[in-house]
């Protein structure tokens, strides 16, 4: 997650249940990102590096901070039966989100049967939440975000690069590291549930 200039920008970003990723993998997060140079200008920080498991909802009257920790228990209680998970990494592909241009180039999960159950039965049981069509379901796609600082008007270039990165081995991690990122504030999903919970603020 990028740094944030205050908290009035942030408020219009949703609630994201996310692994955090484990520090064995920031170097080749880093290393990844040497590969894009020529397509991106900048790159998103390795330590803050995630996998988005399902998200939430966007920040309203009735979703805020507290709800979110009167929630953590129930979605322990969920993302309990499925951890650790394990997941292979292997190449990089993109997103088109900007008026069907190429802006956010990302590192691939493979398909992982128990990742996608864990996010079904959150898409089940948060049914009153905000519907995120684009990430829900058949449509969630897991990945690890590179960059969405891409050159513009670099298209060839950058699908030679995602075409050539099929040949990277395979990366093997462990995930377990499970939060909630909230607008301005993250939120350890524990079953140890000890005041505060409340993590510093993300920045």
């Amino acid at each position: 997650m990028n740094a944030h200039k205050n908290d009035s920008e942030n408020r219009s970003l949703p609630y994201t249940l996310a692994f955090r990723v484990p520090l064995s993998l920031r170097n080749y997060l880093t290393a990844c990102q040497q590969k894009l140079t020529t397509i991106c200008n900048s790159f998103e920080a390795p330590e803050s590096a995630h996998l988005t498991v399902k998200f939430m909802g966007r920040a309203s009257g009735y979703l805020d901070d507290e709800k979110i920790i009167e929630l953590l228990p129930q979605i322990h209680s969920i993302a309990a039966k499925y951890l650790p998970l394990k997941i292979y990494l292997r190449g990089f592909d993109v997103f088109k989100y900007e008026h069907n241009r190429i802006t956010v180039v990302f590192l691939k999960v493979l398909p992982n049967a128990r990742l996608n159950a864990l996010h079904n039965e959150l898409c089940e049981h948060f049914a009153e939440f905000d519907c995120f069509q684009h990430a829900d379901r058949q449509n969630y796609q897991p990945h690890i975000t590179l960059s969405k600082d891409l050159k513009p008007d670099n298209e060839d270039r950058i699908m030679r690069v995602v075409s050539r990165s099929r040949k990277m081995a395979k990366r093997h991690v462990k995930i377990d590291d499970l939060v909630v990122m909230g607008p301005n504030r993250l939120f350890p999903v524990t079953d140890n549930l000890t005041s505060p919970l409340i993590c510093p603020p993300v920045r």
